[in-house]
């Protein structure tokens, strides 16, 4: 391995692009161990109670992101790190899961965007957020969900053709929507 992989990648794996990578507001992860893992890898936990759709919510923590997977494979020169196999990212109230993430990042270090693809699944509280692929893109600290996106949180449910979720303002945008609510 190369010097540069040890002082410029490797920081950034390990880290996984603390907070002032922007993606903190995003993900964050706890390798294959199930210490502090929402119940059955993918139930939403956390409050109680449905303050809305994409809105209302405690917004998310701040703080290191730590992002682990059965195998990594780091490119210096593409600036790119590939997480592939279980896939888990996790921030404070927030997790990501997928099969895989490709994280693109800048000639410092910086993350720029993350593609999440295969079985996507975010959690913050008691939203779930599922699709086949998902991009955070630092720039304008937002996720955008394609392939079948589907919010569930509490009793309602919302499908469209895109869902975007602006992680600072903890809202989300929904195209061609759906919306499912139970009457109780």
């Amino acid at each position: 391995m190369s010097k540069r992989f040890f002082t410029k990648v490797f920081p950034l794996v390990l880290a996984v692009f603390f907070a002032a990578s922007g993606l903190s507001h995003a993900l964050a992860a706890e390798g294959n161990a199930t210490a502090g893992k929402p119940a059955a890898a993918g139930g939403a936990t956390g409050k109680t109670g449905n303050k809305g759709i994409g809105g209302g919510g405690e917004s998310v923590k701040k703080g290191p992101i730590v992002i682990t997977s059965d195998r990594l494979s780091a490119d210096s020169s593409a600036h790119t790190a590939v997480f592939s196999g279980r896939v888990q990212a996790r921030n404070g109230n927030m997790w990501l899961y997928a099969d895989k993430m490709v994280v693109h990042y800048g000639e410092e270090g910086g993350v720029q965007t993350i593609d999440a693809i295969g079985s996507v699944k975010l959690i913050k509280e008691d939203r779930v957020i599922t699709s086949g692929k998902a991009r955070y893109t630092k720039a304008d600290d937002r996720v955008v969900f394609t392939e079948n996106p589907k919010i569930v949180q509490g009793s309602t449910v919302v499908t469209g053709v895109i869902i975007t979720y602006y992680v600072s303002s903890d809202r989300m945008d929904v195209q061609n929507s759906k919306v499912i609510m139970q009457n109780k």
